[in-house]
């Protein structure tokens, strides 16, 4: 954990920096640790690299941004590192913007498998149904879970895309309830 002091107040300068989907460059100072207490970590310099505009001006796209962050933050200890979900997600918010819907659900669904295997968690697939012969979720979660990097190659009608849609946020919903 790291402490930014005064981000709250007008004239901060780290405050403008410090926004959810932000990527910033950040220089880190430690404090001495005192009797009875650990050292602390400060946010001094920061630098703000990349914004992501075309992301903030769609509000479904950064919906979804700001859903991986928070399934993240779920799956996932504060300090764990986690090289490869970053660069995910900083691919996804860059292509989001210009993804159509459908794309951008298998994308989600890409990014979450993506995610929980990496938090080393398997979900019980059968602890979840469809109970419907035309749905194409449970082969499209097992191609994505097999090759996390091929979501673009994937096509959905717009029907599927939401059984998709509907079959991940469930599927989420029980492994994050289950290992939470």
């Amino acid at each position: 954990r790291v402490i930014a002091k005064g981000v709250r107040k007008i004239p901060s300068s780290r405050g403008g920096h410090l926004e959810p989907c932000t990527l910033v460059s950040v220089t880190l100072s430690e404090s001495k640790p005192r009797e009875g207490a650990q050292a602390a970590l400060y946010a001094g310099k920061i630098e703000t690299e990349e914004y992501f505009h075309k992301l903030r001006e769609d509000a479904d796209a950064f919906a979804r941004a700001c859903g991986h962050v928070r399934l993240f933050h779920t799956l996932f200890e504060t300090g764990q590192a986690a090289p490869d979900i970053f660069d995910a997600l900083l691919g996804a918010w860059r292509q989001y913007p210009t993804l159509s819907h459908t794309k951008r659900i298998v994308m989600d669904a890409s990014l979450s498998l993506r995610m929980i295997h990496t938090a080393g968690i398997v979900p019980d697939m059968r602890l979840w149904n469809t109970n419907t012969t035309k749905d194409k979720s449970p082969a499209v979660i097992k191609y994505l879970t097999e090759n996390p990097t091929h979501a673009a190659r994937i096509a959905l009608s717009d029907e599927d895309a939401n059984l998709l849609h509907g079959s991940m946020r469930d599927l989420i919903a029980r492994t994050t309830m289950v290992y939470s």
